[in-house]
């Protein structure tokens, strides 16, 4: 059976408060804590809270801190919406990005409904014109509804998106060096200078390197409050599966 109960502002006590870090590590599930323990899927973060990086550990090498795609996350407001894409910073936020009031993280989930997430950030950022709107894309992704700018900058609608460039289908091709004997078939993706392509738009471009570099360009962005488009040049990433398909907790 499920039991509904209708809940008003004044019910919600501090069930609804977020914890700090700290405290939500320490109340994580004993698995999860016993992985973090040998080194797999740590959360660091900067002080703010809003600045986190998940270093794993893989079979090929060291997954890296995932500090550079996690980085929108420190200049974003607690009442800022996050709009995600199937991409690899995507699976990365759903487990580590702190969220601290309703309806501001907007994700696919597992549906992986790649390109989803450019246009529904345009619905977001219009309907929410009194708070900034973060679309996080992949190249790949971005790409399926790209044409959108023009609808951004038609209606003027201060949407700031980020597109991670690789150049690839990154998780697919990954697979296929992985799983297939590195038999590739279309993972290559003919993308266009991204900074131009806004800008041909009336939109504007920018791209930036680094973290820092980064979160430059998003401050820059949400102060300007105009259709804007960074594009982030990355390389390979390393798989996130072995963080996300958690272990068998019982049996």
């Amino acid at each position: 059976r499920a039991a509904l109960r209708d809940m008003d502002a004044g019910d919600r006590g501090d069930a609804f408060k977020p914890a700090p870090h700290a405290q939500a590590l320490e109340n994580q599930p004993r698995a999860v804590r016993q992985r973090q323990s040998a080194g797999v899927g740590a959360g660091i973060g900067d002080g703010s809270g809003r600045l986190f990086c998940l270093p794993l550990r893989s079979a090929r090498e060291p997954f890296g801190a995932l500090c550079l795609r996690m980085a929108p996350g420190a200049e974003l407001p607690e009442d800022g919406i996050w709009v995600d894409e199937v991409t690899q910073l995507g699976f990365a936020a759903r487990l580590a990005y702190p969220v601290y009031k309703p309806r501001t993280f907007l994700s696919p989930g597992y549906q992986d409904n790649l390109g989803w997430g450019y246009a529904t950030a345009l619905g977001a950022q219009h309907a929410r014109l009194d708070v900034p709107v973060l679309s996080i894309n992949g190249d790949g992704g971005f790409m399926y509804t790209a044409n959108e700018l023009a609808t951004a900058v038609r209606h003027r609608i201060p949407l700031t998106a980020v597109v991670f460039a690789d150049g690839f289908f990154g998780n697919v091709r990954r697979i296929q060096e992985e799983l297939y004997g590195n038999r590739q078939i279309a993972v290559d993706l003919a993308n266009p200078d991204f900074v131009k392509f806004a800008e041909s738009f009336g939109a504007v471009g920018r791209r930036a390197h680094g973290p820092e570099g980064l979160r430059t360009a998003l401050r820059e962005s949400f102060a300007r409050r105009e259709p804007t488009l960074i594009e982030v040049p990355v390389g390979a990433f390393p798989s996130p599966w072995e963080f996300i398909h958690m272990p068998r907790v019982r049996g």
